[in-house]
């Protein structure tokens, strides 16, 4: 009977794309991915996955710029957040549709956090888009969600790196993914691989004369026309909350950098309790929480950890 591998995909902001390229390596070697457990930009990533739409994901993020990502978002009056996340539901809807976690390809478990209680909750069944947009919804950032008469919040403030929610679902083997690790050594420049990987050229498509056709999924289409519409209004929102010459850190930067050292030290407590078979650490410090146009490198360092862990994982298959 072969070893079930489970993914633990951690919260972080940006750094999540890390995660798409972890899948990726696992792909290009063949080991096939049985469980994933995720909180916050984790169960995004891992939610879009489960529902086999990796590929659409990946060309929209690489595309993304700062501009793009605020006509994302609707300025609100800050009662219990800055951010209305209803465009975002309202992506994820549209990308998802109407499926259900039950039905996904991959078993998916969804890390949210009761914003009254403090209390974990976990989303096995019910709308996809409903469990990514609560455990997204960063605190003070985004609008919680309702969800059953509860306010539920992103996963990452209860258990960013949802090792044990994985393993009870089954896994024999574990890999996490942790994107808050710190070390000084990693905001010294990276040298780039030498090899020029194929995971990583943009995706095209060749018609009979051997000519790029380029191509646009409907999902990428849907994203481009909305952003084209939303641009008369885009101005005013930077100037309200992105000044040009910010005196200091802005909002977004207290708040990221908040949460970022609460889950650091959460994330070291729920490892010592419970330790994964495999931990991934990409090296992301030098990336903020906010810096979603970053994709490209952050989605390399992912692909990068993971490709270097795979003779350890095949020991352990194979053990």
């Amino acid at each position: 009977m072969s070893k079930k591998i489970g993914l633990a995909l951690g919260s972080g902001g940006a750094r999540g794309w890390a995660h798409i390229g972890v899948i990726r390596a696992l792909e290009r070697a063949g080991i096939p991915i049985d469980y994933i457990a995720g909180a916050s930009i984790g169960a995004f990533v891992g939610a879009i996955y489960a529902a086999g739409e990796l590929d659409e994901l990946e060309e929209f993020v690489r595309d993304l710029n700062w501009k793009m990502i605020l006509s994302l978002f609707d300025v609100v009056f800050p009662t219990c957040g800055l951010l209305d996340g209803n465009k975002i539901y309202d992506l994820l809807t549209e990308h998802l549709q109407e499926l259900c976690i039950e039905e996904a390809g991959i078993p998916f478990c969804c890390v949210a956090t009761d914003l009254i209680t403090g209390k974990e909750v976990l989303l096995r069944s019910g709308k996809m888009a409903d469990a990514v947009r609560a455990s997204i919804s960063i605190p003070g950032i985004f609008t919680p969600f309702q969800h059953e008469g509860c306010y539920l919040g992103d996963g990452g403030i209860v258990n960013p790196v949802p090792v044990q929610v994985v393993r009870e679902m089954g896994a024999d083997i574990v890999i996490a993914v942790n994107l808050n690790h710190v070390d000084p050594a990693d905001l010294e420049p990276q040298l780039e691989e030498t090899e020029v990987e194929e995971t990583f050229q943009r995706r095209q498509r060749l018609n009979a004369a051997g000519e790029v056709i380029e191509e646009e999924t409907n999902f990428i289409t849907r994203i481009r026309k909305r952003y084209q519409s939303l641009q008369e209004g885009i101005q005013e929102k930077i100037s309200q909350w992105i000044p040009d010459e910010p005196a200091g850190p802005n909002i977004f930067d207290v708040i990221g950098t908040t949460l970022n050292v609460m889950e650091q030290s959460i994330t070291r407590s729920i490892l010592a309790q419970y330790p994964p078979d495999l931990l991934l650490q990409p090296k992301l410090s030098q990336y903020g929480i906010f810096d979603f146009h970053e994709a490209d490198p952050i989605i390399r360092e992912g692909y990068r950890q993971m490709r270097r862990a795979i003779p350890e994982l095949r020991q352990k298959l194979e053990g």
